[in-house]
Order: structure tokens, then sequence, then C-alpha cells
């Protein structure tokens, strides 16, 4: 059984839809009121939960989860470098990381090239198995530790 984080969770949707099938789902946004919808709609999942943060900081041990994704709010890190660290370091061995992005010119989302270059920077920082795929409107890129 899975333990899942969302980056930039919003109102916790995907953690909902997660939360059935996984041991814990976790998310977190910088957005206080985001946390509290959240919290607010996840109350029948004993193990959803919720904290404001940032992916710069993530308030976790190492190695404490097997899917870390962020679903259209990587362009929204003030430090992607540093978040993307942050998000290894809290990945167990094996783990995958997940960046879905609308596909765009790069405002509001990542153009091709920059999911590219994305994919580029996580096999420089160990991540293996690494993809970028566009299953509808959306870019994934995609990597194991």
């Amino acid at each position: 059984a899975h333990a899942v984080l969302d980056i930039g969770c919003g109102p916790g949707a995907a953690i909902r839809t997660a939360a059935p099938s996984v041991r814990r789902a976790v998310g977190i946004d910088r957005s206080a009121a985001m946390i509290d919808i959240a919290r607010r709609r996840s109350r029948r999942f004993e193990n959803a939960e919720f904290a404001v943060g940032g992916v710069e900081e993530l308030a976790f041990p190492d190695d404490t989860f097997d899917r870390v994704w962020s679903i259209h709010s990587f362009h929204h890190w003030e430090d992607q470098t540093k978040g993307l660290a942050e998000s290894m370091r809290v990945l167990k061995p094996g783990g995958r990381l997940l960046i879905i992005e609308n596909d765009t010119n790069g405002a509001h989302g990542l153009s091709r090239a920059a999911a590219d270059g994305l994919a580029e920077r996580l096999r420089a920082m160990g991540f293996v198995d690494v993809s970028v795929s566009k299953p509808r409107r959306e870019l994934v890129v995609d990597g194991m530790l």
C-alpha cells in the first residue's frame, strides 16, 4: 500500500481520488484557504491529510513516499531546483515522481521544450526511466528513483 504526496494540491481532488487505493494520501499547498477546503471536502477519508507548505521545505522525513506528484502547479514553484531536490529526498528508493502540466508555450504550464529540459534535469539528478508523454492536452514528466 502506497504513501503519496500531492504538491500544490489545491482543494484536494487528486488526494480524494487516490485515498481509497493507498495507505496514506498527503496534500500540501501554499494556500491556507485551499488546505481548509481540501480538509473539509476530504473528511470521509481517514488516510487523507493536508498541510500548508511549499515544496522547497517539505516537512517529511527522507524516504517517506512511494509517489510524489505535482498537477498543474510546477510552474508556480518558487525554486524549482530546490523543490525537485526536496521531492527526491522524500521519495523512497523505487519511488516515482510525476509532474503534470498543461502543454502551453510556457505560460501557466510547460512547453514541450521545457518538459524535455525538465526530463534532462531529472536524469542528471539520478532519476531513471524518465519520460515525457502527452496522454491528452497535458505533458507528463515522470521518473523513478
